[in-house]
């Protein structure tokens, strides 16, 4: 393999290893439609599959400089000649506006963590309503119930005297 891969090449190991897998997934189609031949297809589809496993395990990985760094970070180029000091400007300015940024960050969450905090004390103040109002509505259901039975008492003690005077 040549240190220099150009984008769009084809890689002969990636090429058979591909081929490989395609003739053990047309195998395993064959095997479940009961075709001929499934055995002999996973046979060779396998093999080629050990084969290129065994090259690949001495294949040499190359670096690859398709990533330049020094466009994503400009403050990791140099101002001198020959190289050897940084852009300390660059640096820190870049290091100015990523303290900006935390520091924007930073009360951010100062500020969601207050809300939080506010949310909470009013949701424990409703539910100490809730609960409050819950106890208030069975005592007002208990008089209702007293209510109910007092009447009661009285239709019944008001159908006995229209019956006795009949």
């Amino acid at each position: 393999m040549s240190s220099n891969k150009k984008k769009g090449k084809l890689d002969p190991i990636t090429f058979i290893y591909g081929f490989g897998a395609a003739v053990v997934l047309v195998g395993a189609m064959f095997k479940f439609l009961g075709w001929n031949f499934a055995n002999e297809m996973f046979i060779l589809g396998l093999s080629i599959e050990a084969v290129v496993f065994l090259i690949s395990a001495f294949e040499r990985q190359t670096e690859d400089d398709d990533y330049k760094w020094e466009q994503v970070f400009p403050q990791l180029t140099s101002d001198s000649a020959d190289g050897s000091s940084a852009d300390m400007g660059g640096y820190q300015s870049a290091m100015s506006q990523f303290a900006s940024t935390l520091g924007e960050l930073n009360k951010g969450l100062k500020d969601m963590t207050e809300s939080v905090q506010q949310i909470r004390t009013e949701m424990q103040a409703n539910a100490s309503r809730s609960a409050e109002m819950q106890k208030s509505m069975q005592e007002f259901n208990q008089l209702m119930d007293s209510y109910n039975q007092n009447m009661r008492s009285i239709n019944d003690k008001y159908n006995q005297f229209l019956n006795s005077g009949k």
